[in-house]
């Protein structure tokens, strides 16, 4: 089955980029985004698929974690550094996808694991 194209998921999550670009602001609240734009126009200027994708790393933000915080402790105990506190500094910098992404695949790799040992 093909996907859709970018465009077609726009308007299937909010009807127009505008809509969308709304939905993904009031998504972005200070407990999760680290706003590195200096313009506030900044948004509307992604790319749709680009806009698709903050779209659902915030939805996954804000269902699964309350914080920021929350996904950095996450993050660290799967990578298995959870009493680190140098590693935990570290992983402030990096924005909220990349933090997910690597929660993600620490997950896997612990799965992954699991199923080996039994």
């Amino acid at each position: 089955m093909a996907s859709q194209s970018p465009l077609a998921q726009v308007k299937t999550l909010a009807g127009s980029k505008k809509e969308l670009v709304e939905k993904v602001r009031a998504l972005a609240t200070e407990k999760f985004w680290i706003d590195r734009t200096k313009s506030p126009k900044a948004l509307e200027r992604l790319s749709n698929t680009k806009l698709v994708r903050l779209h659902s790393v915030l939805s996954e933000a804000s269902k699964r974690f309350g914080s920021r915080a929350d996904i950095i402790e996450a993050v660290a105990k799967a990578e298995g550094h959870g009493k680190d506190g140098d590693y935990k500094k570290s992983l402030e910098k990096h924005p909220l996808p990349r933090l997910l992404d690597q929660l993600q695949s620490a997950e896997r790799r612990a799965k992954r694991a699991a199923a080996k040992k039994a």
